[in-house]
Parts: structure tokens; sequence; C-alpha cells
């Protein structure tokens, strides 16, 4: 549920068992190309649901060639996104907050959902008040209580802000609970990128990434080289303080679970691959495996309008399988063994895509 594909994810995806994902902001017409390869069979990839990603200009502007300053600029961005099949919008750091309540209303007009990252100037909470259906990234909740700290988060403040105090955090303090009150009335999905924040927040140079870790010896050379580069600056103090902050993010994403908030399994991490450590970590956080299963399947295909076809098994929907040697249930690092794949009925193997990508089944 948050995705940005490149053409090679295609075959990334369906070996790693993903049949349908959500692009969260990409090049529009690479993005189209691969969908109509995509559902005509000349490549190998998944069904792709859209979000169309606009942000304001400016010296900090996002990977986008849509942008909006002005509410025309932003009807005809959402106007064309939604001509084109796009099912949402996503906004971005340099948007002027004061756009996201008429953009709301056009995209709900058009009966399309809006989320993204926080507007700088904003708290999430305003960003929900104004309009928005789904916060992504973890951070962003953490910033809500971090206002006289965040500085500027349309710079990486955004990220070493969170690293250096999300720890110190009360998560029972008066602030979280009617923060969660209002993500529970308004109905608010989370999308969290955990992984994301587990390479910033613990990576350390010359040190395999946790997040790679398990599946090192399966990756070519050149990908296990990578996986040494570390995440954000953390020398000393900054390293214990860094790490503590990650778990303080795993303890809200238990308390938003407990709390009823939906949540959508994501990565900003190389597609599949990382969807698998996303899932780890969920359960990590203390959600039980079956429930994030249900969440990354079945509460996907509902918050993407798609549960009448897609997300569970059933007479009538689409033939989207995945065989397990293993039982994910239980053992949720079990997902990584997948055997068989079908996407619409049609058949593929999982050992045999990754080696066309050069990795070990």
């Amino acid at each position: 549920m948050h995705a940005h594909l490149q053409p090679f994810y295609g075959i990334l995806n369906l070996a790693a068992g993903v049949t349908s994902v959500r692009d969260m902001g990409n090049d529009t017409d690479m993005l189209l190309r691969l969908r109509k390869e995509y559902e005509a069979g000349e490549a190998i990839g998944p069904r792709i649901f859209m979000a169309g990603f606009i942000d304001g200009r400016g010296p900090y502007q996002g990977p986008t060639k849509v942008f909006a300053d002005n509410e025309a600029e932003a009807r005809a961005a959402i106007d064309k996104y939604f001509s084109l099949g796009y099912q949402q919008i996503k906004v971005y750091s340099s948007l002027k907050p004061e756009l996201v309540p008429p953009i709301a209303a056009m995209a709900h007009a058009k009966g399309m959902r809006l989320s993204g990252h926080v507007p700088n100037g904003i708290t999430a909470e305003q960003f929900v008040r104004d309009g928005a259906d789904e916060l992504q990234h973890m951070n962003f909740v953490f910033l809500n209580f971090m206002a006289d700290k965040a500085g500027d988060t349309r710079t990486p403040a955004r990220f070493t802000v969170v690293a250096e105090n999300a720890w110190a955090l009360d998560q029972a303090s008066p602030p979280v609970a009617p923060f969660i009150r209002l993500l529970q009335e308004h109905k608010t999905v989370l999308d969290p990128t955990l992984g994301a924040f587990e390479g910033m927040f613990t990576d350390r140079p010359g040190q395999v990434s946790a997040s790679w870790e398990t599946i090192l010896s399966r990756l070519p050379a050149q990908v296990q080289r990578v996986t040494k580069i570390g995440g954000l600056p953390a020398t000393g103090e900054k390293d214990q303080l860094y790490k503590k902050s990650y778990s303080a993010l795993l303890t809200m994403l238990k308390r938003l679970y407990d709390s009823g908030i939906p949540l959508v399994a994501g990565t900003d991490g190389v597609e599949g691959l990382m969807l698998h450590r996303e899932l780890e970590l969920w359960v990590k956080a203390g959600i039980p495996a079956e429930k994030v299963l249900q969440i990354a399947t079945l509460g996907a295909a509902k918050v993407a309008k798609a549960d009448a076809e897609l997300g569970s098994i059933e007479v009538g929907k689409k033939a989207d399988l995945m065989l397990v040697a293993g039982n994910p249930a239980t053992n949720i690092g079990d997902i990584r063994r997948g055997t068989l794949v079908f996407k619409n009925g049609v058949e593929y193997r999982s050992a045999q895509l990754y080696e066309a990508l050069g990795m070990k089944p």
C-alpha cells in the first residue's frame, strides 16, 4: 500500500507474492505504461492502484512534475489525475497548508481520497481536520507532539527531530489520547512505513542493515554492498537515542492498532522484499501475525475500495493466491518462503522470478 514502481519491481513484487500495489507517487507516463503492459500480459507485474502526487513549488519540492500553488492549479491537477484513472491524491511537504481544505473538497467530490505528508507549517491534527483521509509515515504522528522542535519539515529535520526525541514522548500523556480520538472519529488511515525508519534510525555504516540481514545471502554482490551504507548519522550518544526512538515508533504502532486505527502495510524500500520486512516489524511491535496478514490483504483491499474482488479467497473474487512453504500466521518470517503465486489465475513460480533478477530463491 506504499509503492513507487520501477520496471524491475514488477517481477520482484510477483516473486514476493505481491499481486497488487498502490503507487504513491511516480512519473505519470511511466506508471501508465507499466499498468498497460501488466494488464495486457506484455510484462510481469502487479495490479496497480494509483495516487496522484501534488506538491508546492520551492527549494524542497518533491519528486514530481505536478505542482499547485493555488486552487486553480490544484483543480487542474486533480481533474487530470481523475481522468487517467487515479484513485486518490497525495500531497507533499511543500504544499501551502491553506490548499489542503480545497484539495480535500475537490478530491472527495470525485470520490477520491486524500493522503500524504503533513505540509510544512501545520500538524497532523490539522491535516486530518482539514480533510486528509490518511497519513503517510509514522514520523508525522510524532511530529504532531513536537511542533516546538520540528523546524522546517520540508527538510531532513522531519526525520532527525523524531530520531532525537521520539524516545522521550510519554505516549500515555494527555496530548496523545485526544489525537488518537481524533483519528478514531475521522476513521483516519495510517501508512506507517516502519521499515524506512528502521533503516534511518538503526542502520550503521559497515554493518549489515537489519532489514536485509535475513536475506543477505540471496542477494547479488552489488546489492549486498548497499546493505552496509548505514542510516542517519548517529555517532556518540545519538546511537542509542536513535535506537530508543525507533522502539518508540513500534510502541506507537501497537497503541494505534489497539485503538482501532486502520493501518495499511507498505514501504518506501525495495518492493516485495521490504514489504516482508514491514510485516515482520508489525509483529515485533506486538500485533499478532494472523492480524498482520489480514491487514496486508483484506484490510488493504478495503482501503483501496477493491474488497469486492480482492483481499480474500472467495468464490467470485479474482484468483490472486500465494502458496507458502510454512505458516506465516504463526511465524511471519515464513512469508518469504513463497513457492507459487497466482495473479488473475496465472501461475508464477517465485524461484524462477527471483533467479531472473539474479537472486537466489
